[in-house]
């Protein structure tokens, strides 16, 4: 048993786990470039009004571990850096891109829109997917994804993967308008597919048809297709036999900016990513600088679950997200309370708990949904105000875009505390430090 969970499970024996917080100390003044740009990215996407949310514990605790990636959003608005990329990686309450939509739009109108990111045609794989995104085959596929118990094929960067049994089969993806009904569009495609040729053509202007080839086996390399106009969708046919499709990101080849990738599949959980080998091969390829990790109702469903065994399967992808790259940053979500047999399912609390624990000993920032969404008993009153679904297990759409739009303003908060304190030294010390001089 590591030092981390000895730690964990004597204080929680004795009742000892607690949250601190600190009192805020005086802003220190910045300069005027930095404060114009923190009171423009001050304007809240969260506008609703219901007393069982708690806005003031709309924050980040351990907010210094984003220093990394806040700097390059400093970078990238001055015009010293292209792009900043954010992964989101979850469960069902992120597979419908909702939460992240406002993340990624928020963003994009500040820092600037590197495209729409990864894409998959989930409705091929006969399910559901974000808004914006549109799909059909001329055949049927057979769809994986890594909550399948036993899944008749692998799956990939998107957490799925689509696979032909014989013959050819088009693919055809387009983009819709985005949250500000702007139609979406990209100059530039990643794709990510199995072993064979592929012929692939834009939607739009373009009447270019683009052959790639995937000759390794595994599936890891990308193919990069420059298109020669903007495009809102694109077609793609297999000429293999026996093909495999993972996903695509859809990009601005030439635009600076902000290009945030979801990644959710209904049912899964932190140990099915852990054990999808080539979901971790591909995953390098979007170069993050942020991961956003947002699971823990299913294993609050999980029979046999304990915190020991949830903290373990948290720290093991930390651990894969590091070893790609210990400079990215991670930011880990608790999840908000939801029903379980008709009653509120006191797991969720369990496991949040264990996992605020867990990031405060490990530095870690997390955002806590659980509290900012009103804690213990807190489903029943989103319930009475019409916000969770009939199975009281997922929100509404609205729900669910108030949740990302006070995601997006806790970053926002802690971007503009990073600009008054870049430095990262506690801001008391930085005062006495100044004063010294």
């Amino acid at each position: 048993m590591n030092y981390i969970l000895l730690l964990y499970l004597l204080s929680i024996s004795a009742g000892a786990i607690e949250t601190i917080n600190q009192p805020k100390a005086d802003k220190i003044s910045t300069p005027s470039i930095h404060r114009l740009v923190s009171e423009r990215l001050a304007s809240q996407r969260y506008n609703e009004s219901f007393n069982f949310i708690n806005q003031a514990k709309d924050t980040i605790a351990n907010v210094e571990g984003l220093s990394s990636f806040y700097q390059k959003l400093v970078a990238l608005r001055a015009g010293q850096r292209h792009r900043v990329n954010v992964v989101q990686i979850g469960d069902s309450h992120i597979q419908p891109d909702i939460i992240s939509r406002e993340v990624r739009a928020g963003l994009q109108d500040f820092f600037g829109d590197a495209g729409r990111g990864l894409v998959f045609p989930y409705q091929v794989a006969r399910t559901n997917g974000p808004l914006d995104i549109s799909s059909s085959t001329s055949t049927r596929w057979l769809p994986s994804k890594i909550s399948y118990q036993r899944a008749p094929s692998v799956s990939g960067i998107s957490g799925f993967g689509l696979r032909k049994v014989h013959g050819q089969g088009l693919i055809k993806l387009s983009l819709k308008p985005d949250l500000q009904a702007r139609q979406q569009s990209f100059d530039y495609i990643k794709l990510f597919v199995g072993q064979g040729s592929w012929n692939v053509r834009a939607i739009g202007n373009d009447v270019n048809t683009y052959t790639v080839n995937q000759s390794t086996s595994d599936g890891v390399e990308t193919k990069e297709i420059s298109l020669k106009d903007f495009a809102t969708g694109f077609n793609i046919s297999p000429l293999a036999s026996a093909p495999s499709f993972f996903g695509a990101s859809l990009e601005k080849r030439n635009n600076p900016g902000v290009l945030f990738h979801t990644i959710g599949v209904n049912g899964a959980r932190y140990e099915q990513y852990n054990k999808e080998p080539l979901f971790w091969k591909q995953l390098p390829a979007l170069n993050a600088d942020l991961y956003i990790l947002s699971m823990g109702t299913n294993e609050a469903f999980y029979n046999g679950m304990t915190e020991e065994i949830y903290i373990n399967q948290v720290a093991e992808m930390v651990a894969k997200i590091q070893t790609i790259d210990p400079k990215a940053s991670i930011l880990i979500t608790t999840t908000a309370e939801s029903f379980k047999n008709g009653r509120s399912n006191p797991m969720i609390e369990r496991l949040n708990l264990s996992l605020k624990f867990y990031c405060n000993k490990m530095g870690i920032p997390i955002w806590d949904l659980f509290d900012i969404t009103g804690g213990s008993g807190s489903a029943l009153a989103w319930l009475k105000n019409k916000l969770l679904q009939a199975d009281k297990i997922h929100y509404q759409q609205k729900a669910y875009s108030m949740q990302g739009a006070l995601l997006f303003d806790a970053l926002a908060k802690g971007y503009n505390e990073f600009l008054s304190n870049p430095t990262g030294i506690p801001l008391p010390e930085l005062a006495t430090k100044t004063a010294n001089r």
